[in-house]
């Protein structure tokens, strides 16, 4: 069985896909093993390999939006339905009638039963071929609209002869940007560029110019993404629509990113601790909460966990990895504003009863639809539907998400149990002992707010007695603070001892009674509370030549 990149035209994404190896695959991987030294070949495997003779065609596993556009504006001007009849293996008609459904969506093309471009479609078919639909929208977008036709030129250039972030992070740092890595390969080019365009061709030396910038780990991409701007100047030189737009260049970001934003608005991810989620994980600003995300570690814009993250980013790129398939790994990526997005949302916000109410009693509601007028904010029942622009949908559910959560009423710590039973002792003995060590509550207290921005505070009174607890945060996030508090105490009811951790005695779970059936499992717990194994024991355990899962763990 092997990984396969398989391309999903439902979720528009491609992910790694389980899949039975080819006879072909299976004989070239034995001559590659072949080639390493002589011996015996076994195969670990029941089935015969015959039934499977070559792989699926790529073209039955891809993405096929820039093959249909592409065909539709050659000289045959026609698609993958009229093609297909002159391949060996077709693609399905279900992804071939996506693929065109895709191409209507951009308004590429007419609505059915029309097959002609758009006059949008028919700008972009004038347009030299790029390495995606996205990157030639992008393209057009700055050349009509942002006035910065020349910037996009420099970056497409070295954009399409990249498939891996690697490179960021051999780029001299007075050539990274705050605003992201787009700026920072916008950097590299006009750097190299302006040297190139001051001397004659004859003279301009790339690997001289590189190793005077401190580019040389990076001479070989920057040689290709050269040869690629070159190709891309003489195609727009031929044409007279786009010739003047294209020299037009800005420098600026926010002109690049919306030019960006026209082809990649699909890409656009927002911080889960701006919507009170978790720390440095993103989600696609859609009308789901699905795709959840992390940014690329090369990126100029990761940031170390114990600083606050990027709250909005564009990303070129989207990785799902084999290994945790529901999260993906954005590469390439620019920092935007809420006001440079411009397409259409629609976001719901689950609220419980007192949310709703709270809205209203408040007046937050009808305050937001006045800040926020331009768009459509409705409560219907225990949701809240926030429909309109992207960016100012985003500042009206930030603002809206900011005055949900408040800090809540105290409460305390309490021993509910009966006063004649054991489980009473037991609680308000063991309170005692917690009054006295209330760092246990770490732990929790990082969790809730690096997962819900949720801030709790302990504050243990010796004096009377008691434990309160105070919570800021939304009223669902509340309920179930104190539903974990409340799971605590009736666990602590049923705990007969509740020693500190440096109390010198080793932890036992077992009555002197049953306790000699047991010592395997007394001899597991005291590998982990033995304070005398030393750090060579760790290792040991942990990468030694005997260690197992087990060990591992302990």
């Amino acid at each position: 069985m092997i990984n396969i990149p398989v391309y999903d035209p439902e979720s528009k994404r491609t992910v790694l896909q389980e899949d039975r190896a080819a006879e072909s695959t299976i004989k070239q991987r034995l001559g590659r093993l072949g080639r390493t030294q002589p011996g015996e070949y076994y195969s670990l495997y029941d089935f015969e390999v015959e039934e499977k003779k070559y792989p699926t065609p790529q073209i039955c596993q891809s993405d096929l939006t820039n093959i249909e556009f592409a065909l539709r504006k050659s000289p045959l001007k026609q698609g993958l339905h009229h093609m297909k009849q002159f391949f060996p293996d077709s693609p399905p008609n279900k992804t071939i009638d996506q693929t065109v459904k895709t191409l209507r969506l951009l308004g590429i093309l007419k609505a059915a039963p029309s097959e002609d471009f758009t006059k949008h479609g028919e700008a972009l078919a004038k347009l030299p071929d790029y390495d995606s639909l996205a990157m030639s929208k992008s393209i057009l977008s700055a050349l009509q609209d942002n006035s910065c036709g020349r910037d996009l030129i420099y970056l497409s250039s070295i954009l399409s002869v990249l498939n891996t972030s690697a490179l960021l992070k051999s780029i001299p740092e007075h050539l990274k940007s705050s605003d992201g890595d787009f700026m920072t390969l916008f950097n590299v080019m006009r750097e190299i560029l302006l040297v190139k365009q001051s001397v004659p061709d004859n003279q301009f030396n790339l690997q001289y110019v590189c190793q005077v910038k401190g580019l040389s780990a990076i001479h070989h991409i920057l040689r290709q993404a050269l040869r690629r701007y070159v190709s891309l100047e003489r195609s727009f030189n031929s044409l007279v629509e786009y010739r003047a737009q294209s020299q037009i260049t800005s420098g600026d970001w926010p002109s690049i990113a919306k030019s960006l934003l026209a082809g990649y608005y699909e890409n656009v991810f927002v911080s889960l601790k701006e919507i009170y989620g978790r720390n440095h994980h993103y989600v696609r600003y859609d009308s789901t909460n699905e795709n959840i995300a992390v940014l690329d570690s090369q990126s100029t814009l990761a940031r170390h966990r114990s600083m606050s993250p990027v709250p909005l980013v564009l990303a070129r790129d989207i990785r799902y990895a084999s290994s945790i398939r529901s999260r993906a790994v954005l590469s390439f990526l620019g920092e935007l504003q809420p006001e440079w997005i411009e397409y259409q949302v629609q976001r719901n916000i689950v609220l419980n009863e007192k949310e709703a109410a709270y809205l209203t009693n408040k007046y937050i509601l009808p305050t937001a639809k006045t800040n926020f007028h331009s768009i459509d904010i409705q409560l219907i029942s225990d949701t809240l539907s926030i429909e309109g622009k992207a960016g100012t949908s985003l500042k009206a559910e930030l603002y809206i998400r900011q005055q949900l959560t408040v800090e809540q009423p105290e409460f305390e710590l309490e021993n509910r149990f009966d006063p004649d039973t054991e489980e009473y002792k037991n609680l308000s003995r063991n309170l005692e002992s917690v009054m006295k060590m209330p760092h246990i509550f770490k732990p929790m207290i990082w969790r809730w707010e690096a997962e819900r921005q949720a801030k709790i505070t302990v504050n243990p009174n010796t004096s009377t007695k008691n434990i309160t607890v105070k919570v800021v945060a939304r009223d669902s996030d509340y309920e179930n603070i104190k539903k974990e508090f409340k799971s605590f105490v009736r666990w602590l009811g049923y705990c007969a001892v509740m020693r500190r951790p440096n109390s010198g005695v080793p932890p036992r779970v077992f009555r002197p009674q049953v306790r000699a059936q047991y010592h395997d499992i007394e001899e597991r717990i005291s590998h982990i509370t033995d304070t005398k194994r030393t750090l060579i024991d760790l290792y040991k355990s942990v990468k030694g030549q005997n260690a197992t899962r087990e060990t591992r763990m302990e």
